[in-house]
């Protein structure tokens, strides 16, 4: 079996987002965090594409993973290093919930806590506007 979850993470922490997004059925589904869902291609990108527009970048470090359904669902544990755009690193445990169909993947749902992140996000802008 191919390891389709490190292809996968290889292009969400380039913030490669066209690869990205053509990753996906065309009715996929992507829960991140507490948003509402994101159904289909275009607002996949609209979502992701928005939420990277406000960070640096990112890192998926994997601590597990296990496979299901040969193979087309997987659970992952990873610590997320996020960098703020001010080049703070704010890293968050998160786990996600993959599944494919005929090499895609169908559905995503991101459990993670992202307020330390946002509240690094807020501070460093509120710092930028009292300059």
């Amino acid at each position: 079996m191919s390891d389709w979850i490190t292809d996968y993470f290889t292009d969400v922490d380039a913030m490669r987002l066209d690869e990205y997004v053509a990753r996906h059925t065309d009715d996929a589904t992507v829960i991140f965090a507490n948003n509402p869902p994101a159904v289909g291609k275009a607002a996949i990108g609209e979502a992701i594409g928005g939420f990277w527009s406000m960070i640096g970048g990112l890192r998926h470090e994997r601590r597990n993973v296990w496979y299901v359904n040969d193979g087309d669902t997987a659970v992952l544990e990873t610590l997320v290093h996020y960098t703020t755009k001010g080049g703070t690193e704010v890293n968050l445990p998160c786990v996600s919930l993959l599944d494919r169909r005929d090499g895609l993947v169908s559905s995503l749902r991101v459990h993670i806590d992202l307020a330390p992140l946002f509240t690094e996000i807020t501070a460093e802008s509120t710092a930028e506007a009292a300059r």
